[in-house]
């Protein structure tokens, strides 16, 4: 059983739910600092505010009122604020504001989460619809359980579920606070005519200011000035297509400002000093994604695909040609000849495309009903993947009726208390011919084994583990 982890005291929550709006996670912040110098951004539409420290200054009725007013300033609609001990409890409280606040009581946090559908929990659509095929539709029907029996029917995800629905949140709060305006400058040794002394000096500029960027935060607003010879300046405000700190995107987008200023690498005006401000910043857009899925990498737009080929290349030059594979599918009716490497080519990475046939590893749905059903487990809540061995071990069968009943391995032996099959499987008569009999099985401890039986050239009738599914 998982070691418990102690509810975090002492600390009260604001979280501020507003409508989508163009404009975006940096746009919340500064409302939210009206609040609290401790402000957590979860996303463009969500954020949280430390809510100590109001005891003084009216409250926390006073807090939400301060937020709302704030935020209506900035131009957000759909404004929701809820106040808890914790982050479920806060965030649960801002969906049912409108506008708010809901402050939901010292201690309490349970019993206002109670009576919410499981909706409100920040859980997985797959962990929910299995509460519901449990008949569990609200928060404190979960809550209500053992939190060992949910370890042991759903895991880690079940835990944490419990514990939210019981109103402890242990997550850490992410501080961000914005930094006053970064500016870093340079004055040149000789007026600059032509581009290249610039360039060399706005590399080491960019070096500075994105090593200066606090963690976890991107550009995503540059101004670049021009100090001309007589006292002039010339400025350009550098906007790239979504927030970054990779100095050599930054660079290429001052760079092309540059030359616009120009004609043909000469500047219209001696320059003797170059500046650059950064003038806003936003968290950096966290996203998991698939190097060989082609909509994630161009369609998305969260991947740089010139990144992801420079990537593939570093793997195979240290790593050897077929160092980069993708899993492919290939038509044939022995279980374990179906799943196959294919090493990615240039061609294929430039394309996206999958070699011709490959569909990835085949993933079987799940179990008959009546196999589930016999072995406790509702069927809804099983949706299962074949997990085949490396190569099938041999082990004893037991069979009583036509049917597998007891099973023998290296482990030890098994109650077989469910059974389906046989589905027969023969082939590759003219190099390696086989002929099998396949069983799904479950045993006494709820394992879900993959067994089948073939005869041998001799004669004989052995059996093998195959596989297993979770």
């Amino acid at each position: 059983m998982a070691s418990p982890r102690r509810p975090r005291v002492g600390g009260r929550i604001a979280s501020v739910r507003v409508a989508p709006s163009e404009i975006g996670a940096q746009g919340l912040l500064a409302p939210l600092l009206r609040g609290s110098p401790r402000v957590m951004l979860v996303g463009p539409e969500l954020g949280r505010v430390d809510a100590r420290g109001w005891e003084r200054l009216g409250g926390e009725k006073m807090l939400g009122r301060v937020l709302l007013e704030a935020l209506e300033e900035a131009g957000m609609h759909g404004v929701g604020i809820g106040i808890g001990d914790v982050e479920v409890v806060a965030d649960a409280a801002a969906q049912l504001a409108d506008p708010g606040p809901v402050i939901v009581p010292p201690g309490k946090g349970r019993g206002f989460l109670a009576p919410l559908p499981l909706r409100d929990l920040p859980i997985s659509e797959e962990l929910r619809e299995a509460f519901r095929a449990l008949g569990w539709q609200r928060i404190g029907q979960l809550a209500e359980r053992e939190r060992s029996e949910i370890e042991a029917r759903f895991g880690p995800a079940g835990i944490r579920a419990h514990r939210w629905a019981c109103g402890e949140d242990d997550r850490a709060f992410h501080a961000v606070s914005p930094p006053e305006r970064r500016e870093v400058s340079l004055e040149l040794e000789s007026p600059a005519t032509v581009l290249e002394p610039l360039l060399f000096s706005l590399r080491h500029l960019l070096a500075r200011l994105c090593a200066d960027l606090p963690e976890g935060m991107c550009a995503s607003e540059l101004r670049l000035r021009l100090e001309l010879e007589g006292g002039g300046r010339r400025k350009a405000t550098v906007v790239p297509a979504r927030p970054t700190r990779r100095e050599s995107s930054l660079f290429d987008l001052c760079r092309a400002a540059l030359e616009r200023s120009g004609d043909e690498g000469k500047l219209a005006a001696p320059v003797v000093g170059l500046a650059l401000e950064l003038r806003e910043i936003e968290p950096v857009e966290a996203r998991q994604g698939d190097l060989f899925r082609r909509d994630w990498r161009d369609g998305a737009g969260w991947a740089d695909p010139l990144g992801v080929a420079i990537a593939l290349a570093r793997l195979q030059a240290r790593l050897g040609e077929q160092a980069v594979v993708t899993p492919g599918f290939r038509a044939d009716h022995r279980p374990e000849s179906r799943s196959v490497w294919t090493p990615v080519t240039p061609s294929s990475r430039s394309s996206g495309r999958r070699p011709s046939g490959a569909s990835g590893v085949p993933r079987p749905g799940v179990l008959p009903s009546s196999l589930d059903e016999r072995a406790g487990v509702p069927a809804a809540l099983v949706p299962s993947t074949l997990r085949l061995l490396p190569e099938p071990d041999r082990v004893r069968v037991r069979v009583e009726q036509g049917r597998p009943a007891r099973l023998w391995d290296e482990r030890g032996d098994h109650e077989l208390i469910a059974a389906e099959g046989p589905e027969r499987l023969s082939g590759d008569w003219w190099k390696d011919p086989y002929r099998r009999e396949y069983f799904r099985v479950c045993t006494s401890s709820g394992e879900l084994l993959w067994l089948f039986r073939e005869y041998h050239r001799s004669g004989e009738l052995r059996w093998w583990l195959h596989g297993w599914w979770d």
